[in-house]
């Protein structure tokens, strides 16, 4: 609990978001935090030390947040949005060009590999191509024979079909040697490329290394597409719905919040966890997603209970002392005012002040710390 006591450390408020107009009704009271001695009410700080703890003041906001339910899990790769890169035909790997983890662009190379299939291939089509030139050509002296009298229409219609036949084996090598891989000129080599753009999750393969045909040497995930897997236990499976708007936080970064929509819900329930796996969209726009982390989605639901506007604060503004949340409010220049408060509902890194306050007042968003390390301090009885 904390002390009776004013402190005078002499804080000066280095800023402060605009004003607002507060309702007419005060705010509806809840029992402050008290001590030995009585409720204490007021801090009081020097310039230095707002400075230094970056102490800033914001005017609570009208406003109402949705009711949400909030659900573990994990980021996952959407499937539609996962390849995997094979070798098409057995070799020897004698280039990489890629690491796990490399942001990689749609037809970037990964890999050269050396195949004496590649090398039949390239021969396959040289000589089935020369044989359609020489074809070809047969076509236009018969043409010019036909016109002398000295051939016959079938000769030619018969050269015809076999250019014909010669043309679509040329076309079936080269289509061959574009589904291995396999780039102009006659060589043993082909490269592997990208089939769009994305992040390297695995890599299978060194120079050197012998390959047999469909090993699967890289796959890439999309992340700009991932998806948020969600367990959704029973007792709020009446209360979410495909569709619904949803907000996630990682632990990797609990500032950061993924704007998201609930895609699809499961049908299966898994035995010993009670939960189905709910999929919910990310949009990652600063490249922070990975396969793995986990986090909690806050997914909006109806709300049973119409409330009317009242003030909302960041959550940033709230503060922990002897389990009860509180906010230090401004009430004059370097002057606090210790307030409990009751909390509603919270999204978006906002929250509900249901009672002890009103909006329009002035709470401090940064620099809590310190504000309440000097309420502790009193609390413990120590000297300021």
């Amino acid at each position: 609990m904390i002390g009776h006591n004013t402190w005078t450390l002499g804080l000066l408020l280095v800023a402060a978001c605009g004003g607002g107009s507060a309702p007419a009704d005060p705010p509806r009271p809840v029992d402050p935090p008290t001590g030995p001695e009585g409720p204490v009410t007021r801090v009081s700080v020097s310039e230095r030390v707002a400075r230094d703890a970056h102490v800033l003041v914001a005017p609570l906001e009208l406003g109402s947040i949705p009711a949400s339910v909030d659900l573990t899990g994990e980021v996952a790769a959407d499937p539609d949005h996962v390849a995997k890169v094979p070798v098409r035909v057995a070799g020897r790997i004698v280039e990489v060009s890629f690491h796990e983890g490399q942001q990689i662009k749609a037809g970037d190379v990964l890999a050269t590999i050396e195949s004496s299939e590649v090398t039949r291939v390239h021969a396959e089509l040289s000589t089935t191509s020369t044989r359609a030139d020489a074809a070809h050509k047969r076509v236009e002296r018969l043409v010019e024979l036909v016109k002398l009298g000295t051939a016959s229409a079938q000769d030619l219609e018969s050269a015809r079909a076999d250019a014909s036949v010669l043309d679509a084996d040329v076309a079936a090598a080269r289509q061959t040697l574009s589904s291995m891989g396999g780039g102009g000129g006659a060589t043993a080599r082909l490269q592997l490329r990208a089939p769009f753009a994305g992040v390297i999750t695995k890599r299978d393969g060194v120079v050197g290394q012998p390959v047999d045909a469909n090993h699967v040497i890289a796959e890439i995930v999309d992340l700009d597409h991932a998806v948020f897997l969600a367990r959704l236990f029973e007792n709020d499976l009446a209360r979410v719905h495909e569709g619904a708007l949803a907000e996630v936080t990682l632990d990797a970064y609990p500032e950061v919040r993924f704007p998201g929509k609930v895609l699809t819900i499961g049908r299966q329930v898994e035995p010993m966890a009670r939960a189905v796996l709910a999929r919910v969209t990310i949009d990652d726009r600063d490249a922070k997603l990975k396969i793995g982390l986990f986090g909690t989605v806050h997914v909006v639901i109806a709300d049973p209970v119409t409330r009317p506007p009242g003030p909302v604060a960041p959550t940033a503004a709230v503060a922990q002392i002897d389990d009860h949340p509180v906010v230090f409010v401004e009430t004059a220049a370097r002057e606090f005012e210790l307030r409990q408060v009751e909390l509603g509902h919270a999204s978006g890194g906002k929250v509900e002040l249901v009672a002890g306050v009103k909006a329009g007042e002035r709470v401090a968003v940064d620099g809590l710390f310190t504000l309440k390390s000097l309420a502790l301090k009193a609390t413990f009885g120590e000297d300021e």
